[in-house]
């Protein structure tokens, strides 16, 4: 007996006739992304502040050369990675009172420097938004003053202070409501497919046709039960 082979028409009548469970399916998983992101996940905040490095400490009036540049995003690159060093953080660590871990702090630092630019900028992260304004505002004082006394060159100075943000940046509700909306319906309507594709049961003629290489001379029309129960009473009346 050859395999029975599965149609795109199959599939759209599979898929048809499970759609309530499709529906009910994206539901579940849609209803579950939410209520993971609501109370399974920890809000995260962020804020961010800048930080300027000069590379010989002239006046801002003073001219500026294309070497100059190309040296103070350097030493904006060295600073960037001095932030998180051991000196800086346990200065920070030491100006908080020592509430905080020397790993917890470092953690809760990103930077980069901006393209061009002897700019850096950092972001705090962390679950509380005003522990992430202060540690970020401790930063910023700490670092010029504790870096300043390294032989990297240069002068770091602060832009601007950071802000105790409002919103959290993390979990983001829409994109993991849409995550589970995509998710529940792909992975119903694949289950739905895989079983239609397994399923070998002849229905109809162009399934025995199919299956066995051969035509189909007849066929016998099925009864249902009330359609029995119609001709039996019938019978009996003769």
């Amino acid at each position: 007996m050859n395999r029975v082979e599965i149609t795109l028409q199959d599939i759209f009548w599979s898929l048809k006739k499970y759609f309530f469970w499709i529906i009910l399916t994206t539901a579940v998983f849609t209803a579950g992304a939410f209520a993971y992101t609501e109370f399974l996940v920890t809000p995260m905040y962020a804020t961010s502040f800048s930080m300027g490095v000069n590379s010989n400490g002239r006046e801002s009036s003073e001219q500026v050369t294309n070497n100059e540049l190309v040296a103070e995003a350097r030493i904006a690159s060295t600073y960037q990675v001095l932030l998180t060093s051991q000196p800086v953080v346990d200065a920070v660590r030491e100006k908080l009172g020592n509430t905080m871990s020397a790993e917890k702090i470092k953690s809760m630092i990103s930077s980069g420097v901006k393209k061009d630019t002897m700019v850096i900028i950092i972001t705090i992260t962390d679950s509380n938004p005003q522990r992430a304004a202060e540690v970020a505002n401790v930063l910023s004082a700490v670092a010029p003053e504790v870096l300043g006394k390294l032989p990297v060159g240069g002068i770091l100075y602060s832009i601007e202070k950071a802000e105790v943000p409002k919103k959290p940046v993390s979990p983001n509700l829409g994109t993991n409501l849409t995550v589970g909306f995509i998710l529940g319906l792909l992975l119903s309507c694949a289950v739905i497919i895989l079983v239609a594709v397994l399923d070998t049961t002849i229905w109809r003629e162009e399934d025995l046709e199919r299956a066995f290489t051969v035509p189909v001379l007849g066929s016998v029309p099925g009864m249902s039960a009330n359609s029995m129960a119609k001709l039996k009473k019938k019978r009996s009346r003769r």
